[in-house]
């Protein structure tokens, strides 16, 4: 089964999707990272894989450039988020910060010029690569209908090269989804988060939370730079 059919996920009202904010720790609404990516795991379930390198290692990649983020008041970021209702694999990243998030997923690909279909797929030179945007675009649109009306959801894509040469990344169809080659992520990240410059809304805390492996109970420790 294509990855990009396992989009169809079931809706819910606000008020099913968000936990009670009291129900939340305050250890957690005051941490600024979330999760582990030890999460992370390759699968053609994936619906944007690296190539090359493992998922693990695509996202370990990102969360170094993400830290630079936390130089920025209010920034959160979510590490093994679940997308949406069923099992689907887990999205890498979540960034936070007052009423935006943007949900950030990495892969490494070879250089070349990449487009995508109506449909979402991915074609790399004219030949499609088996990937597929659209399950990103959903996880979205699932977020936008889990937070309360205010909050913008976006999604970046950030592309790591695994070789030298030109890498044309495609062109978004989409308003909410954009691309990046690695060098380029936190800046364009910053000016996202930029629109978004609130205090830390605590519902997006708490919803996130909720959805990243392991934060409700504490499996994982914090980073070296959140303790």
């Amino acid at each position: 089964m294509y990855a990009e059919r396992l989009a169809v996920v079931t809706m819910a009202t606000h008020a099913d999707r968000r936990p009670p904010i009291a129900a939340v720790p305050a250890a957690v609404l005051s941490r600024r990272c979330h999760g582990s990516l030890d999460t992370i795991t390759d699968s053609e379930r994936r619906a944007l894989r690296p190539i090359g390198i493992t998922a693990r290692e695509a996202a370990g990649r990102t969360g170094a450039l993400l830290a630079g983020l936390f130089v920025l008041p209010g920034v959160r970021i979510f590490q093994g988020v679940r997308p949406a209702a069923g099992d689907v694999p887990l999205i890498s990243h979540a960034v936070s910060a007052g009423h935006m998030l943007v949900l950030v997923e990495s892969v490494a690909w070879p250089p070349g010029r990449y487009v995508t279909t109506a449909a979402g797929q991915v074609h790399c030179d004219g030949i499609y690569i088996g990937q597929s945007v659209w399950p990103l675009i959903t996880a979205v649109r699932h977020w936008q209908q889990a937070l309360p009306p205010g909050h913008r959801v976006h999604a970046l894509v950030v592309v790591h090269p695994i070789a030298a040469g030109d890498l044309e990344l495609p062109v978004p169809d989409e308003p909410e989804l954009g691309w990046a080659t690695a060098c380029d992520a936190v800046r364009d990240l910053r000016a996202w988060l930029a629109r978004g410059r609130r205090p830390a809304s605590a519902t997006v805390i708490a919803v996130l939370a909720a959805a990243t492996t392991g934060e409700q109970a504490g499996d994982h420790e914090p980073p070296p730079w959140d303790r």
